[in-house]
C-alpha cells in the first residue's frame, strides 16, 4: 500500500474542516487540522507533511507569518544536519485560502512560490483539482522542471522584455523592480540565475550583491548596466559576478550567456 498524503489544514473556522473532509475524504490523504499557526510550525516540525492548506487570518498571527517562518526552517531550528530531510521539512507546496483576498495579498502570496491561491468560500471540485495538482508537481509548482531567473530592474519595460525574451520550454523568468522585492522573493523561491542591474532604487545593486553574497545561496549573477565594465568590476571587487553586459543589451549575448552558465554541457 502506497503511502498516504499528509495534508496539513490551518483554519480556526470549524466550518472550513467541514468542507475540506467533504472535499478531500479518502484513503489517499491523511487530514490534520490545526486552528493556529504557532500548533502549525510545532506540527511541521514533527512530521513530514506532503501539502498544507493555510489560512490568511489565524487567531494568533497572520498566515503570510507562519508561511515566512515555515520556508526559514534551517539547522539550526530543527538540530538536523542534514540538508535533504530539512528540505523535507519545509519544502512542501502551500495553497493560500481567505474570504479576504485583495490584490496587494496576492501579489505578496505569489512572491512566496505558492502553489494555488484561493477564495472563500471555495468550491469543493475546484479544491480537489488544485490539491491534487500540487501533490503532482510538488514545492514550486509553477516551476517545475525549468530553470528559473530572476530579472531585477527598475524600469517595466525592461522587465517586461526580460519576461517576453527569455521565458520558454527551459526558463522560467520572474521580475522583481528593487532589491528589497527580490531578496524576499529569492528567500521563499530557488532560484537558478540573477540578471540585475546596479541602479536600483531603495537599495543598491551593489548592496544587493553583497547581501547574497553573505547569504551563501551560490546564485550565478550576470550584470546588465549602462556603466562600462572596468567600472563595474571595479565596483564589485571581489563579488561573485559571472558576466557583465553593457545596456542596452544584446539578446543573443544574453542567451547565450546565460546557457553557458545554466546548461554548460550543452
Amino acid at each position: 500500500m502506497s503511502e498516504k498524503k499528509l495534508i496539513l489544514i490551518v483554519d480556526d473556522v470549524r466550518l472550513f474542516h467541514l468542507t475540506i473532509q467533504q472535499a478531500l475524504a479518502c484513503e489517499e490523504y491523511e487530514l490534520v487540522f490545526k486552528t493556529t499557526g504557532k500548533d502549525a510550525l510545532e506540527f511541521i516540525m514533527k512530521r513530514k507533511i506532503h501539502l498544507l492548506i493555510l489560512d490568511l487570518y489565524l487567531p494568533d498571527m497572520n498566515g503570510l507569518e507562519v508561511l515566512r517562518n515555515i520556508r526559514r526552517i534551517d539547522q539550526r531550528l530543527t538540530g538536523v544536519c542534514d540538508e535533504e530531510t530539512i528540505s523535507q521539512l519545509k519544502n512542501f507546496p502551500v495553497i493560500v485560502v481567505s474570504a479576504f483576498l485583495q490584490d496587494r495579498l496576492i501579489k505578496e502570496i505569489e512572491r512566496m512560490g505558492v502553489a494555488g491561491c484561493m477564495a472563500k468560500p471555495v468550491s469543493k471540485s475546484k479544491l480537489r483539482a488544485i490539491v491534487e495538482e500540487a501533490l503532482r508537481k510538488g514545492y514550486g509548482a509553477r516551476f517545475a522542471g525549468k530553470k528559473v531567473i530572476m530579472c531585477v530592474d527598475n524600469e517595466h519595460r525592461v522587465r517586461e522584455f526580460y519576461q517576453g525574451a527569455l521565458s520558454d520550454a527551459e526558463y522560467d523568468v520572474i521580475t522583481s523592480g528593487n532589491a528589497v522585492e527580490a531578496l524576499e522573493k529569492i528567500e521563499f523561491q530557488h532560484i537558478d540565475l540573477i540578471i540585475t542591474e546596479l541602479n536600483l532604487p531603495e537599495m543598491s545593486g551593489l548592496e544587493f550583491l553583497q547581501i547574497l553574497n553573505e547569504s551563501a545561496k551560490h546564485i550565478p549573477i550576470i550584470i546588465v548596466s549602462t556603466v562600462s565594465e572596468e567600472k563595474v568590476r571595479q565596483q564589485t571587487g571581489d563579488l561573485p559576478v559571472q558576466k557583465i553586459l553593457s545596456k542596452p543589451v544584446n539578446l543573443n549575448e544574453l542567451r547565450k550567456c546565460i546557457k553557458e552558465i545554466l546548461n554548460p554541457l550543452e
